[in-house]
């Protein structure tokens, strides 16, 4: 499962249907708290999160899940209007497409189907 943290829901609902299109199975969440709550029940295989979101910034999130031995395995994407320095965490840059992010995801989730990204 892919957990898909992102505060647009326009765009969070787009991103999830490129990804479940591909097979994915995905749960999306709006604010850092909702995915801090449902990594509380559930470990994602890979964590899609908006730097963005409310309640517990992205960088608050990223920080937490690194330093708690349960979570800081778990591969993650970063969404942004910016680049900078995530500590290795690959950025997706706003606006994101379809394609760029199944090639992001295939490098942590190789074993998925690989799709061309369009709906």
């Amino acid at each position: 499962m892919i957990l898909l943290a992102d505060p647009d829901p326009k765009s969070r609902g787009v991103l999830r249907a490129v990804l479940e299109h591909a097979g994915h199975e995905v749960m999306a969440v709006a604010t850092g708290l909702e995915a801090a709550q449902v990594l509380m029940e559930t470990m994602p295989r890979l964590i899609v999160l908006d730097l963005d979101v409310k309640w517990l910034s992205g960088r608050q999130l990223i920080g937490v899940l690194r330093h708690n031995p349960r979570t800081a395995l778990i591969p993650m994407v970063a969404l942004s209007g910016t680049i900078e320095d995530l500590g290795g965490i690959p950025i997706l840059l706003r606006p994101v497409a379809g394609d760029q992010l199944l090639a992001l995801v295939a490098r942590f989730l190789p074993a998925v189907s690989h799709h061309d990204g369009r709906l």
